[in-house]
């Protein structure tokens, strides 16, 4: 099915991270009561991937039939004409793994390139690079050593020889002693912040702070669309288990292979933007304040526009759609198209 020359509302892809995710979406979307997410624990939001879903009857976001996954009559893929596109994500990480995507330039049979950026909603806490002077070694032995304690935890689990409570209590415990922490960066991060990872190589991570950082870590990412099981390196996972008992493949070796010890590529540069948020070879992204109306135009690119604060009117000759606070919309490529707000509306605008 072509794509008429219109704005689309995106059927929003929720996850359900039970070991790191939140409320925060859901309440931002205003779905904190809707049916089927009452008590859910959503780590992230997919705001377009190559299979995101575009409605066709729905054109408000206040619409009580607009959810996830809905049974619009006919929704389209939006990966019917665009493309490449690139992967964007609304997240609440309450602890991530140590984790690395590869170099543009590495060939690997198995992994690919995936560039990352990050834009930060709210205050956090992440560990960024390797620590000036670390023990790569040591490093390197102290991920193994915490990955065979937790695939044995696991196992006993599993078997019901010990409590998923008790197996957290024990994996803290050992955690704590080994300190994986010390081999890496560890930074605060403030609302506004932007965090650039698109170079690939290095080490990073969402850490836990329950007292000072309850929300954990509120970041609008966006990245080349390649998924976890081939772009997502993983050399520590914060002793996380899953519903089942079951832990998260690590992959020490690899990780340890391609991650970049450079000192000033390891080193945090945040930076604070008012209108250019990240120019990169694979996306852009501007942040817009609207608050009567604007005239835009998609030229070569699609246009996909996220409400961080407020409502707006997107409207185009062939048809509009209303969006309100943490929605999103996708304008197809080669459109005129005007943004009407009453009141102050923020916008993230991503585009080619």
């Amino acid at each position: 099915m072509t794509l008429q020359k219109k704005p689309y509302l995106i059927i929003p892809y929720l996850i359900e991270q039970p070991t790191w995710g939140g409320d925060y979406i859901c309440e931002k979307k205003g779905w904190l009561n809707k049916a089927g997410l009452v008590g859910k624990k959503i780590g992230q939001s997919y705001e377009l991937y190559s299979k995101s879903l575009l409605a066709t009857t729905i054109t408000s976001t206040t619409d009580p039939l607009f959810s996830p996954e809905i049974k619009d009559v006919a929704p389209i893929s939006v990966f019917t004409e665009e493309r490449p596109f690139p992967l964007i994500k609304f997240t609440q990480a309450k602890g991530n793994s140590f984790q690395l995507h590869v170099k543009p330039g590495v060939n690997d049979p198995f992994w690919h390139q995936k560039a990352e950026s990050w834009y930060y909603f709210e205050n956090g806490k992440i560990s960024f690079g390797i620590k000036k002077g670390a023990d790569m070694k040591k490093y390197r032995e102290t991920c193994i050593q915490i990955d065979d304690t937790m695939k044995n935890l696991s196992k006993l689990v599993i078997s019901s020889s010990l409590t998923i409570s008790k197996a957290e209590e024990q994996a803290k415990s050992y955690i704590a002693e080994k300190n994986p922490w010390q081999f890496v960066n560890v930074h605060e991060v403030k609302s506004g912040d932007i965090v650039d990872l698109s170079g690939g190589g290095l080490h990073h991570s969402w850490e836990e702070d329950k007292e000072k950082y309850p929300l954990g870590n509120i970041v609008f990412e966006v990245q080349q669309d390649e998924m976890d099981p081939v772009s997502t390196i993983r050399s520590f996972d914060q002793g996380k288990f899953l519903k089942d008992g079951t832990v998260r493949e690590i992959q020490v070796d690899t990780y340890f292979k391609y991650v970049d010890v450079d000192i000033e590529r390891n080193t945090l540069k945040t930076q604070q933007h008012d209108s250019v948020l990240f120019n990169t070879p694979y996306y852009v992204l501007k942040k817009i304040i609207i608050t009567d109306k604007q005239e835009m135009e998609t030229k070569e690119s699609f246009h996909h526009l996220f409400v961080k604060e407020g409502s707006a009117t997107v409207k185009s000759k062939e048809g509009e759609v209303y969006i309100t606070q943490g929605h999103s919309c996708f304008i197809p490529k080669g459109i005129n198209y005007t943004i009407e707000a009453s009141e102050k509306c923020e916008l993230l605008q991503t585009s080619l």
